[in-house]
């Protein structure tokens, strides 16, 4: 029905709710406390009558709307020093409140608590109050009190120059001033002070001379101690056009400015525990790690196919595993978004598809969250930055430090940890391996199949897990040993600290999960990455025929993995139906997209060499062929051909051919004997040794040569006949 931090809009005037409000607490199912989100209205929180509440919303008098904090970020970047300081009294005041949420839930605590903030801060009370204020109308986020000190365009791009002469002032001396303009020597400068002053450690007058000497390749002549030299003469300054010693220095200045602005670190506020602040299950965390175990194939147990990369996305507020994908991939996108799928369905389709003996009560976990923290990999990448758009908030844990998200690395350890008596698994090894220690490839004996079948039971066991004791909140003792449990604390958390989870629609896996893009629709089917993608019912919605006078595009999503098929957007009933690869080999092979770029590109270059092969080959014919025809047309000069009663002869000539050019069997290939024996040569006639019978020499002597029919040897016969008499 509702969750908190939730934000409605009434639909017709009311006396309390004037405005767009947010959800901050409900309390014992009596009262909303609601606080107004007009940035120039800085109105207290008040209470509203819960059952009342519930009408508006069944009435619908008042409308979700959209959050307008939703792209203000959790972590603020280049605060200046007295922004800096505010920040961080604000985190000191929030976490105040946040440790003893009752006093929200009504206006004289709030204030009497303020004003105690207030005294031992030595601040004014009204300055602590519009802070508060702030930070409860953005959803308890700390970084709107100091909102106004952010970069006012993020996503400004200034332009460098790119050509045009030097700019500024010229020097006095002119036989020494650079040439250079910025945008020649921006990238040698950037490069020396990687490689000589951060790597080198060498001063920045040293680094510029060593710049000059490796990178602009300066000669020997032109570092003279007479009047002659680089700085010196104007010919050499034109000819090799190095940067100044002050554009040098200025750059150095800008990328250490650059290196000290990165390395300074936010305030944290105090240190606690990763689920102090969370309120209920709602807040995940998402990372990928590879298990050291060696896997064989599922055909024989022969061959090994490496280590797998398995996927989990833990709940920061129990602890509990809610969903994981286990895939022979490199960590990316698109197995992330089989997890995240994973995570949001039943899982009783994951039991009866492994055969485990569990049902879906076991694994309750079928929650979007409102919240999902992640690496800086894949949910910034091409594919993966659109998913914020779905309405779930995303987090980017910062590079190289794990205690951002300490949950789920202490997840990682744990499923990875060597457990014998329970999880004792064949082919696995350490991660950091000794000299001479195992790799794991002797010992090899499971499959991906059955290393997931072990791989759930072992996140069951996980889930099974007890929490601290100190966690259990006092509401939950009359439930049961089941509640310390991190699958019946998530469980339990579901229904008593509710509001912070999300559910999935049906068209959400296509919308958000898999690759969306605008693809270009033929008479062909609709073209995707190179690939070509058609199914019943494109012709039926009659986009094919569209397609062949306009330029028609389509919706459409696919998974980077398998490059067999696609989803569509299908407008007229708003589903997604399957559209498959023209070409029956990728879904035979079971391709991915890259995989069958490459398969492409093979045939390119197959068909591209074949060319060149017959190209080569022809030079070499050519010749030959051309030969045979000038000695064909030599030849034909010196015979005289008669035109006159040319049809008759030609009739006469072509039967004599055609008789000449039949053989027995198929073209003589079957016959065991040759017609006619060896003969000798005498005369230009041939006469067979046994028989006597004399033929003309220029007559194929073999079945392979020899086209003869009976028709024909009765005319030597007679010819014989005729030279004996």
């Amino acid at each position: 029905m509702f969750k908190i931090n939730e934000i409605f809009t009434p639909t017709k005037p009311m006396s309390r709710i004037t405005g767009a409000v947010r959800v901050i607490d409900t309390v014992d199912l009596k009262k909303v406390i609601l606080i107004g989100v007009d940035e120039n209205n800085h109105s207290a929180p008040f209470s509203f009558d819960f059952q009342e509440w519930l009408d508006l919303l069944h009435s619908d008098s008042v409308m979700k709307t959209a959050d307008p904090y939703l792209m203000l970020s959790s972590i603020p970047k280049s605060l200046p020093i007295g922004a800096t300081v505010r920040y961080k009294q604000v985190l000191e005041i929030t976490s105040k409140l946040s440790m003893t949420p009752n006093l929200l839930h009504t206006r004289k605590a709030l204030t009497t608590e303020i004003n105690a903030i207030a005294k031992a801060m030595r601040l004014n009370s009204r300055t602590i109050k519009r802070w508060v204020f702030e930070w409860l109308k953005a959803g308890r986020n700390p970084v709107a009190a100091v909102r106004k000190f952010l970069p006012k365009d993020e996503n400004k791009v200034i332009i460098p120059q790119k050509q045009g002469k030097k700019r500024g002032v010229s020097r006095r001396i002119g036989a020494s001033a650079s040439l250079a303009p910025a945008h020649e020597v921006t990238g040698n400068i950037s490069k020396a002070y990687d490689m000589y002053v951060m790597q080198r450690r060498m001063t920045w007058r040293d680094a510029y001379h060593e710049m000059l000497i490796a990178l602009y390749g300066i000669p020997e002549e032109a570092m003279s101690e007479q009047k002659h030299g680089l700085f010196l003469d104007r010919v050499l300054v034109e000819k090799y056009r190095v940067p100044t010693w002050t554009q040098f220095r200025y750059r150095c200045r800008c990328l250490k400015n650059e290196v000290t602005n990165q390395g300074t670190e936010l305030p944290q506020g105090k240190r606690g525990k990763a689920a102090d602040d969370v309120f209920g299950p709602g807040f995940f965390e998402i990372d990928a790690t590879h298990f050291q175990i060696q896997l064989v194939s599922r055909l024989t147990k022969a061959q090994l196919v490496g280590k797998p990369t398995v996927y989990l996305i833990v709940d920061i507020f129990s602890g509990a595993i809610t969903g994981y994908c286990v895939s022979l991939e490199n960590p990316s996108w698109a197995v992330a978004a089989q997890a995240l799928f994973n995570c949001f369905n039943d899982k009783g389709f994951v039991f009866k598809r492994l055969g485990l003996p569990y049902e879906s009560k076991d694994w309750p976990c079928r929650q979007l969250p409102i919240f999902l923290r992640a690496d800086r990999a894949e949910l910034v990448s091409n594919m993966g930055q659109a998913f914020p758009s779905s309405g779930i908030r995303v987090e980017i844990a910062p590079s190289m430090t794990p205690e951002a998200k300490g949950t789920i690395e202490g997840k990682n350890a744990e499923i990875k940890k060597s457990q014998r008596g329970r999880f004792d698994l064949p082919g696995r090894y350490e991660k950091i391996r000794r000299r001479r220690s195992p790799d794991g490839k002797k010992t090899a004996a499971l499959d991906i199949f059955e290393f997931e079948r072990i791989l759930v039971e072992i996140i069951m066991d996980i889930n099974r897990e007890p929490i601290a004791a100190r966690r259990i909140p006092p509401d939950a003792l009359l439930c049961g040993a089941k509640v310390a449990s991190r699958i019946g604390f998530y469980e339990w958390g579901l229904e008593h600290r509710a509001g912070y989870t999300l559910t999935m629609g049906p068209n959400f896996a296509y919308e958000h999960l898999l690759t969306r893009v605008n693809a270009p629709v033929t008479p062909q089917g609709i073209h995707v990455k190179g690939e070509i993608f058609s199914c019943d019912r494109l012709r039926e919605l009659g986009i094919l025929i569209t397609s062949v006078d306009n330029n028609v595009k389509i919706s459409a999503a696919y998974n980077p993995l398998f490059a067999s098929e696609i989803y569509f957007h299908d407008q007229k009933n708003g589903l997604w139906p399957r559209a498959f690869n023209v070409d029956p080999e990728i879904a035979r092979l079971k391709a991915s997209f890259a995989e069958t770029a490459n398969y492409r590109a093979m045939q390119n270059l197959l068909t591209e060499q074949a060319g060149l092969n017959s190209h080569a080959k022809r030079r070499q014919r050519i010749p030959v062929v051309r030969k045979i025809i000038q000695v064909a047309i030599q030849e034909k000069k010196t015979v005289n051909i008669k035109t006159s009663g040319a049809k008759a002869q030609i009739r006469e000539n072509r039967a004599q051919e055609r008789a000449n050019e039949r053989s027995p069997g198929l073209n003589g290939a079957i016959s065991s004997a040759p017609p006619f024996p060896a003969s000798d040569k005498k005369n230009n006639l041939a006469s067979d040794a046994k028989t006597g019978v004399v033929r003309p020499d220029n007559v194929p002597e073999t079945i392979a040569e020899s086209n003869t029919m009976s028709k024909t040897k009765s005319l030597w016969e007679k010819v014989n006949a005729v030279n004996k008499h």
